[in-house]
């Protein structure tokens, strides 16, 4: 890394939470692929406590920990670097909903010392900090900044209004909804039979889902998609979708707290790429900066309602819809606009060597946890799936 080539622009070095999970690749790969595209920072590697894929020497001016799921390099990072790095936290990863395992999640106790340790937080809204606070009992709004999720549209023009062919579910390894479950899925899957709308689930198939389709009569599939790119390329060039994006709101107190803490990433995506969609009247779909699609409550009649109109004649205010979710959410104006202001507020006064901030008996250990944690996913069952290139 030649000093004079990176002259006034930092250089990023980012421990991901799975450096190639879709997390990462929207809120690590992307900013700093956009940011680098844009000429404002200098070099960046994406990897996490084994260092795999850094270089052997190379110093950096700002090191950045996302989510922190791995204990140790949470709890390293805020020993050896304190007030020194920047946290990026895009979920409310202190709370304990039901619909998780309480080992699926980081580890509460060192995400507390990072959060305290960090010198800049970046949530993707104001609201997930003030949840954090108040579950980490620490003062974090000062050196919080809100860094919005963002797409990158690439310049495409957007889609023509057109009625939606299939009906799209997106989400995680387990969907965020409990007690709403049969109200919500049953009225997705008595829309997807009414309207003739085969209903695709990317993603981990909910079971409720499974049943509410078959009692319906619905056409179901499961899509895989291969990288988060790829996903986005589907949106932007298949047939129009009716997106679905329920989150509870009538559960237990902790489970409400968390999906309190979600962001609208979903709205960006549907709205950005054109698609009309329905979308639970939760924190993170009414707390936003965002109108586009409906809101509905978390029951049948609410849904039901939403779902008919946007099937009927509500998709043809799709264009109004996307071109003002793409003006507040482009991903070079974003990064531009929010993170490089982050970035800046973490550069060191002297760049780290990685090689010297974890030795090669951290990078040693750090593999093995890995295998460990490998070993238990893939103890967990592994469901046949059609991929979204294939049916889009």
């Amino acid at each position: 890394m030649s000093a004079r080539q990176h002259a006034g622009k930092p250089r990023v070095l980012a421990f991901a939470d799975g450096r190639d999970s879709l997390v990462a690749a929207c809120r690590v790969h992307a900013p700093l692929r956009a940011l680098q595209r844009a000429g404002l920072i200098g070099a960046y590697v994406v990897t996490d406590a084994t260092l795999r894929g850094a270089p052997a020497s190379g110093s950096f001016d700002v090191v950045w920990l996302q989510r922190g799921a791995d204990a140790w390099l949470a709890r390293a990072l805020a020993a050896r670097l304190e007030d020194r790095y920047l946290l990026d936290l895009d979920d409310h990863l202190l709370c304990r909903p039901t619909f998780l395992e309480p080992w699926e999640l980081p580890d509460a106790g060192a995400l507390t010392t990072a959060l305290g340790a960090c010198r800049v937080l970046t949530t993707p809204s104001a609201r997930l900090v003030g949840l954090l606070e108040r579950r980490a009992g620490l003062a974090l709004a000062g050196k919080a900044r809100t860094c919005r999720n963002a797409v990158e549209f690439g310049g495409t023009p957007g889609r023509a209004p057109s009625p939606p062919t299939a009906i799209l579910l997106t989400q995680g390894h387990r969907l965020a909804l409990m007690e709403s479950a049969e109200e919500v899925l049953g009225a997705i899957s008595v829309a997807s039979a009414r309207h003739g709308l085969p209903i695709w689930s990317l993603g981990a198939l909910p079971e409720a889902l499974r049943a509410s389709a078959a009692a319906a009569g619905a056409t179901l599939s499961t899509l895989v998609p291969r990288t988060w790119a790829q996903y986005h390329a589907g949106l932007a060039a298949g047939p129009a979708l009716l997106g679905v994006a329920p989150l509870e709101t009538r559960g237990d107190p902790a489970t409400n707290e968390f999906v309190a803490g979600k962001s609208d990433v979903k709205m960006v995506e549907f709205g950005g790429f054109g698609h009309p969609a329905v979308y639970s009247r939760a924190a993170p779909y009414v707390d936003t900066d965002l109108a586009c699609g409906r809101l509905a409550d978390n029951d049948a009649a609410s849904w039901t309602a939403a779902l008919d109109e946007l099937c009927e004649d509500g998709w043809r205010a799709l264009a109004d819809e996307q071109r003002a979710v793409r003006e507040k959410r482009d991903l070079a104006q974003v990064s531009a606009e929010s993170w490089l202001p982050a970035i800046r507020a973490a550069q060191l006064t002297e760049p780290v060597d990685a090689a010297r901030l974890l030795s090669t008996l951290d990078r040693l250990r750090a593999r093995a946890r890995e295998e460990m944690s490998r070993a238990r996913w893939h103890l967990r069952p592994r469901r046949a799936a059609t991929r979204l290139r294939a049916q889009t």
